[in-house]
């Protein structure tokens, strides 16, 4: 028979017991450290290497990734060389059959190599050897631009081909050497003391040839030297991109486009205005631009007897009417009073479809903007009849000038950030004109993009010379260079 204090002893290990966590054990800290390059057997500027095994032995256990796309090599190889992690050791095989004699090539695996667990990548794996007795040492530089916008373009690779490489190499064969651009630059180092030709591709399906239409392209039309320390600056253009024709007319006067409002899926006969409706204190009719009633789908006719304005209480008989081309759109234009209240009333019958539906009859109400609402900006410049100024608003050209006179007015401007870039219309038809690279073949037009933005304030004046904001971006960029 137990005894009670042995009893006591027991209930009170098992009650312990039951009210004991199981805890697995932790791991410790996760590891963030990539691995740690030990050993390699050929040392980076190796001279004389005429192909074979390399390898690069880690304080760790690593693996490789994504080869065919992290493995870069200039100039180029007909095929990648074989690359194989095992244990600690990556191993790059480059077949001597893939080597030209006397050429210097830079080889980087990218973020290909990382350790096995964690996946910590290695960024520096990289070296450069030379097939002969010296390193080719000289470059190309420059810079690329989106021709349409005059900013840098950071999609493209820039490519070189032998200078006796034929035009329809581009389209049809590899590169000798590609580099992506860094905020549209670039600089293609360890080259020979040859001329080559050279592009620049955005190439949409990554086969190093411009093939599909819709990539965007560059090219010089002369033949680039190595070394010549000259910075290249090359356009890039879509070829099939068409070219806007809509502001022709900019030649002869000052234009501006209005935002639309958005148009959600409406119910037969009913539309949208770009003016606030629901509050009448609200300023919201811009007093530059048209009234506009805006359908989800076309409109047979309009009955503009149907369409009555008013000021107050007073008819706007001025006030005309009109059916855009779309038939999608009702437009009124009048000379708005300043801090107007308009009232729109729309008499049953107004509109009518296909099928003969007619519009109800409505009324609303609206109340315009006034001229201290907005911002004015003023440019002095040198008069340049080939060159077109456009402000921005939003990346969407909302005016156009002419370069015709010295000072150049924008009135009645939202309040806002904008963008400034010149368009050099070469050609003198107003619009920004595309490039070709097949027959026949011509550069873009280009377009200067000014860096800094402008912010306008309501009941504010912002006077620029242009002059010296381009003075200014032309000194910059010397110093980056």
């Amino acid at each position: 028979m137990k005894s009670p204090r042995f009893l006591l002893f027991f209930s009170t290990v098992l009650y312990w017991c039951s009210c004991a966590n199981i805890v697995s054990p932790t791991g410790g800290l996760k590891d963030t450290t990539p691995p740690i390059l030990v050993k390699r057997s050929l040392a980076d500027s190796a001279l004389h290497f005429l192909g074979g095994n390399i390898y690069f032995d880690f304080d760790e256990f690593v693996q490789v990734k994504d080869v065919a796309n992290q493995i870069t090599i200039t100039p180029m190889l007909k095929s990648n060389p074989k690359v194989t992690a095992r244990k600690n050791r990556v191993s790059i095989h480059i077949d001597d059959s893939l080597l030209e004699n006397n050429t210097t090539y830079w080889v980087s695996m990218g973020d290909a190599v990382s350790d096995l667990h964690e996946g910590n990548i290695y960024k520096d794996l990289h070296f450069t050897f030379s097939t002969g007795s010296y390193f080719d040492s000289l470059q190309i530089n420059g810079r690329v631009i989106d021709a349409r916008t005059g900013l840098p373009d950071t999609s493209v690779q820039v490519m070189l081909y032998p200078a006796n490489a034929s035009d329809s190499a581009f389209q049809y064969e590899k590169p000798m050497y590609a580099q992506r651009t860094q905020q549209g630059d670039f600089s293609l180092q360890n080259l020979p003391n040859k001329a080559f030709r050279l592009y620049a591709l955005q190439d949409a399906n990554k086969n190093l040839r411009y093939d599909l239409s819709s990539e965007k392209i560059a090219f010089v039309d002369s033949f680039v030297q190595a070394g010549n320390g000259k910075s290249m600056v090359l356009y890039s253009f879509v070829c099939q991109e068409k070219t806007d024709t809509s502001t022709a007319d900019i030649k002869k006067t000052f234009s501006r486009k209005s935002a639309e409002p958005i148009t959600p899926n409406l119910r037969k006969g009913s539309f949208v205005l770009n003016a606030d409706t629901s509050n009448i204190n609200k300023r919201s009719l811009d007093i530059a631009d048209t009234l506009r009633l805006i359908f989800s789908s076309p409109l047979s006719t309009i009955d503009v007897n149907r369409i009555r304005l008013y000021q107050g209480k007073e008819l706007d008989a001025t006030a005309q009417v009109l059916l855009d081309s779309t038939k999608t759109k009702i437009q009124i234009s009048t000379q708005w009073a300043e801090d107007a209240v308009y009232t729109l009333q729309l008499l049953k019958g107004f509109i009518q479809d296909s099928t003969g539906w007619q519009g109800a009859a409505t009324q609303c109400s609206f109340r315009t903007k006034r001229s201290s609402d907005y911002g004015w900006l003023k440019i002095k410049t040198k008069v340049k009849p080939n060159e077109i100024l456009e402000l921005l608003r939003n990346d969407k050209v909302v005016a156009r000038q002419v370069l015709q006179d010295t000072l150049l007015s924008f009135p009645l401007l939202v309040p806002d950030r904008y963008a400034l870039r010149i368009l050099q219309d070469d050609n003198g038809n107003g619009t920004w004109d595309n490039g070709n690279f097949l027959q026949p073949r011509k550069q873009p037009e280009h377009v200067i993009a000014l860096p800094e933005p402008i912010t306008l304030k309501a009941n504010w004046e912002n006077r620029i010379d242009l002059d010296a904001a381009l003075e200014k971006k032309s000194s910059n960029k010397k110093k980056e260079e």
